[in-house]
């Protein structure tokens, strides 16, 4: 029996990203390759596992999500890459970026500052509301969770980022610490 054609084909290889994943554009990186593979019509590949696909289909299901698990790896930078190598299917490569990006400390308080930073410069009331959009949509990803318990544990990391916010500035050096760290005290 002839093995069936390829599952999925390109010709050259398809750019899913403006610019790849650094350690600084997480959020717009996650949104183009959201969005990317919510046109191709395999958003599935980044939220399911292979086993939850039946048997009948998970062969072929397999197939594509390697070959699209190899565009992923083309839309970060060599040093990430690196890092995210041994993850070899789409949903184990998303879920490992979103837990080493989505995660930090750092980009909440960066996403935190966006928002309360906010100042309206000139008279364009669109431009302005458009920006103030923006900067709320990027931390809320921060905040969506699944469980209430992952809500409540957001939130206190949320509750942190105000208080290092919040901070004198001769206690610089105390928040640095704290956004540089993996843990949240």
């Amino acid at each position: 029996m002839a093995s069936p054609g390829p599952v999925f084909s390109f010709s050259g290889t398809p750019t899913i990203t403006a610019a790849k994943l650094n350690w600084k554009n997480y959020p717009s990186w996650s949104a183009s390759v959201e969005l990317w593979f919510l046109g191709q019509g395999h958003h599935d590949h980044l939220e399911k596992a292979s086993d939850s696909v039946s048997s009948d289909k998970r062969a072929e299901w397999e197939k594509l999500d390697y070959q699209l698990c190899v565009v992923l790896w083309q839309s970060v930078e060599p040093d990430i890459l690196d890092i995210l190598r041994s993850f070899k299917t789409c949903r184990s490569f998303w879920k490992k970026a979103q837990e080493i990006f989505a995660n930090d400390i750092q980009s909440l308080f960066d996403a935190t500052m966006k928002v309360t930073a906010l100042k309206q410069t000139s008279h364009d009331m669109i431009a302005h509301v458009g920006k103030a959009r923006a900067a709320v949509e990027e931390l809320r990803k921060f905040l969506v969770a699944d469980s209430l318990e992952e809500v409540n544990k957001k939130l206190d990391k949320f509750y942190m980022v105000l208080i290092l916010r919040s901070l004198h500035s001769d206690f610089d050096h105390v928040r640095d610490q704290v956004l540089a760290g993996d843990q949240v005290p």
